[in-house]
């Protein structure tokens, strides 16, 4: 069954606020499977998977005294602290030219790319880089609303559940012709489609989400919840 990426998003976001993300924080992260889902990266798939990890778990702080020195996400999911690391890296490169942080103990490091999509415009130049489980380098760069998808051998760059993530603004590009490229022409396409996410994923994060549907009773139909008619 297909779904709107509206669909998808409202239903995720009311999966977080189930599982006790804040608002808005719930509001991030639906933006993060959404849009992963929408670009063919199973985002609904990777939130099933996490749910375990996430629901009634949520912890946001993010304590950064040095970018220079690597920030331990304690395996702690992107979809609670990645909004805040990115936001605080987009306010420090005003001044700086670059900025490289690396983030140990971090599952998932595709979750960071919507994020990074999502401020490309402010930026020159984005690299997103982590270790998949078959040791390949899966490595994003965003550069004039395009999206350059390399897949490398790792080469003992970077460990397990370690990511890379560089700003950096008057960057000089490379040929890119060689790799697999997402257009925001390609994006805007995919929105007007139906999503499709497997049925087993979906139907276990609209469990969630149906949580937070107020239980129809007396109590709730005086409160004016539910549908009955104004006549009675």
């Amino acid at each position: 069954m297909g779904y709107s990426f509206y669909e998808v998003y409202i239903t995720t976001q009311r999966a977080f606020s189930a599982m006790g993300f804040p608002h808005g924080s719930d509001e991030d992260a639906a933006f993060i499977i959404s849009w992963l889902e929408l670009n063919n990266f199973r985002g609904v798939s990777l939130l099933a998977n996490s749910i375990s990890k996430l629901d009634q778990k949520y912890q946001g702080i993010l304590n950064i005294e040095d970018l220079n020195k690597a920030i331990n996400f304690r395996k702690r999911s992107i979809l609670m602290k990645g909004t805040g690391l990115v936001d605080f890296m987009l306010s420090k490169i005003t001044n700086k030219k670059k900025i490289s942080v690396k983030i140990e103990n971090c599952e998932n490091g595709i979750l960071f790319l919507p994020l990074l999509y999502k401020i490309s415009k402010k930026i020159n130049y984005l690299r997103l880089s982590f270790c998949d489980s078959n040791n390949k380098l899966n490595t994003y760069e965003l550069i004039n609303k395009k999206i350059i998808i390399k897949n490398e051998i790792n080469n003992n760059l970077l460990k397990n559940n370690e990511v890379i993530i560089v700003m950096q603004n008057n960057k000089k590009f490379n040929n890119a012709n060689n790799y697999k490229i997402i257009s925001e022409k390609e994006i805007q396409k995919n929105l007007s489609r139906s999503l499709e996410p497997e049925e087993h994923p979906w139907n276990k994060v609209s469990k969630i989400a149906n949580k937070t549907f107020v239980p129809e009773s007396e109590e709730s139909r005086n409160k004016g919840a539910g549908g009955g008619d104004a006549n009675d």
